[in-house]
């Protein structure tokens, strides 16, 4: 099953040295050197975070890769999950975005434990046995930190696709979905953060999970980065969140201001009362 996955990724790795070779020696990358014109029919929507911050998620059943059985609610029940969507037949993005996902998440540590990984599968074709062979692949069909699983039914498929606004195309040419490399964040059933994109780094990660877990999530530019004086929190990978001492320019304007104007409104009330007494004492005795 390992041997027919990794035979499903030969066409896309030939495909990568053809496009690095054609770069290097000038000629253009498209069939026959002609710059093709992207189908708009084909071209998938991203998600919006926004849109989706929230939203409860239908809890579909899910056949396991393992061959068991059960629905997403027995998972989201004790941990918060993160839900990726791929596909096994997959000759482009899915394989390499799952490695990458992997690293992160080797790196944060404490999956099975804080949270749990569940990979589905959006393509109705796919079987537990197809999964399983993705799990294979990556070395993580034991880890108890992953599940790989597709839903039980095409409906409900459907359903949770439509719920996280998950937009694939199918391309009938290229006998391939288009559609993005999502992972998302949800909490007892809900929706709480996005990612869309090639890779999650670390520290966006964390910053996922402390939002599955309902923790505070400061503000702060990313590690390593210059600039940005105006700001609360440093990140550190090893130290965590810090004050900044911009903090205090950021602070000192509203608390001078609230200064002044309660010195303003002293010096008032006591020079009102020193003229209000010099008026009485100035005033003639019958």
């Amino acid at each position: 099953m390992r041997g027919r996955f990794q035979k499903r990724l030969t066409p896309v790795a030939a495909a990568a040295v053809a496009a690095m070779v054609a770069a290097s020696i000038g000629l253009p990358t498209g069939v026959a050197g002609a710059r093709e014109t992207p189908n708009p029919d084909l071209t998938f929507k991203t998600p919006d975070e926004a849109r989706l911050v929230g939203r409860e998620i239908p809890d579909v059943g899910l056949r396991l890769a393992d061959g068991g059985g059960g629905r997403l609610s027995d998972l989201w029940t004790e941990r918060p999950v993160f839900v990726t969507l791929v596909f096994s037949r997959c000759a482009g993005i899915c394989s390499p975005y799952l490695g990458l996902l992997k690293q992160t998440v080797d790196r944060v540590g404490s999956s099975g434990e804080r949270y749990q990984m569940v990979v589905i599968s959006f393509d109705p074709r796919d079987r537990p046995e197809d999964v399983r062979a993705m799990a294979e692949y990556h070395g993580l069909e034991t880890d108890r930190g992953w599940t790989f699983a597709v839903p039980t039914s095409s409906e409900e498929l459907t359903a949770l696709c439509e719920s996280l606004d998950f937009d694939f195309r199918w391309d009938e040419r290229r006998r391939q979905f288009n559609h993005p490399a999502v992972t998302v964040a949800l909490r007892d059933g809900k929706f709480v953060r996005l990612s869309v994109g090639e890779e999650i780094s670390p520290r966006y990660f964390k910053e996922m999970l402390a939002d599955a877990w309902g923790e505070f999530v400061p503000m702060h530019p990313d590690p390593g980065r210059r600039g940005g004086l105006f700001r609360c929190f440093d990140y550190d990978p090893e130290r965590g969140f810090s004050l900044n001492w911009g903090m205090l320019i950021l602070v000192f304007p509203g608390f001078a201001a609230l200064t002044v104007a309660v010195l303003l409104f002293t010096a008032a009330r006591v020079i009102g009362s020193a003229r209000s007494k010099a008026s009485e004492g100035a005033q003639p005795q019958e």
